[in-house]
């Protein structure tokens, strides 16, 4: 047994200090443009932001604990700010209850855009990827469907439930109209939310990230590569025998593709039915109009 004179210390190893939690929260919803905007804090020297834009902690992997959550903002090195993004937050019940148990003091912003021009690009970023076969009338008719497109955007029951948990003053609610009209003094609004560096521009300034994409024949430039070379090697009586097929098939990639089209007309009544009572609640909760939101219904 070791004695050790009174006065003496034993030295310690130095303590290792776990990673942060994050101070704030993009949480949606999809369609938003929050991966714009997840990619614009990710660059800010004074913000750190995980490598994955959906961690999912809060709605799908709750069940795998803080640890796992603190692992993914392990290379925190004294940034002002960490966070993370997963769009799917705003529309999950457990979740805002979760956050407040977990980051009592935790930032949270949401970005609100038309929701039914939400719900048809929803449905279209998963169409476009050859994710699915539906066609977007059949929200009105599939339950997941419903959930997955239209739920997210009733913004009113979803602030209202994260009210309950999260003070109001840090709540945000940013609008993707705004980002339209000037990106950069969003991003500003942004900034002084989050208390950080606010002239600071990030390289995806005025760029769209995560645009939707036209299905099937995705890229008239491969395709034009690939027939030029078929017709550089190919005998001269099989260029012309392919002739009509390329010709289709060039019409079909120039041609507008579904999302440019639009909604049907009888789709977006009966979604803007749907949705605008939740959006008139909207509408008296903010000093904002969103008339301009709907063709056929009236707030």
């Amino acid at each position: 047994m070791t004695l050790y004179p009174p006065g003496s210390h034993i030295a310690s190893e130095p303590e290792i200090m776990s990673p942060p939690l994050p101070d704030f929260i993009i949480a949606g919803p999809q369609k938003c443009a929050t991966t714009w905007l997840y990619e614009c804090l990710r660059e800010h020297p004074e913000v750190l932001l995980p490598d994955t834009d959906s961690v999912h902690y809060f709605d799908m992997h709750y069940s795998r604990g803080e640890g796992w959550y603190r692992d993914h903002f392990g290379s925190y090195d004294g940034e002002a700010m960490v966070g993370e993004e997963t769009p799917s937050y705003i529309r999950d019940d457990m979740a805002p209850k979760r956050i407040s148990r977990t980051i009592p003091d935790a930032k949270i912003l949401f970005v609100l855009r038309n929701p039914v021009d939400r719900a048809f690009s929803h449905y279209w970023h998963e169409k476009s990827k050859d994710k699915m076969s539906f066609e977007f009338s059949e929200v009105f008719e599939n339950y997941d469907l419903y959930n997955d497109w239209v739920v997210p955007g009733l913004y009113n029951r979803h602030i209202e439930r994260y009210l309950e948990h999260i003070p109001s003053e840090n709540l945000k609610l940013l609008f993707f109209d705004d980002l339209v009209d000037n990106d950069w003094a969003y991003l500003q609004d942004v900034y002084e939310f989050l208390d950080v560096d606010p002239t600071y521009q990030p390289s995806v300034l005025d760029s769209k990230v995560n645009e939707g994409k036209k299905r099937g024949v995705t890229s008239k430039r491969l395709y034009q590569v690939a027939v030029r070379a078929y017709s550089k090697w190919a005998p001269q009586f099989a260029v012309d025998a392919v002739r009509p097929v390329h010709d289709a098939v060039l019409g079909l990639a120039t041609s507008k593709n579904e999302y440019e089209q639009g909604m049907q007309p009888e789709d977006r009544r009966r979604l803007e039915a749907l949705i605008v009572d939740d959006i008139r609640e909207l509408d008296g909760m903010v000093e904002r109009s969103f008339d301009h939101w709907f063709e056929y219904e009236t707030l």
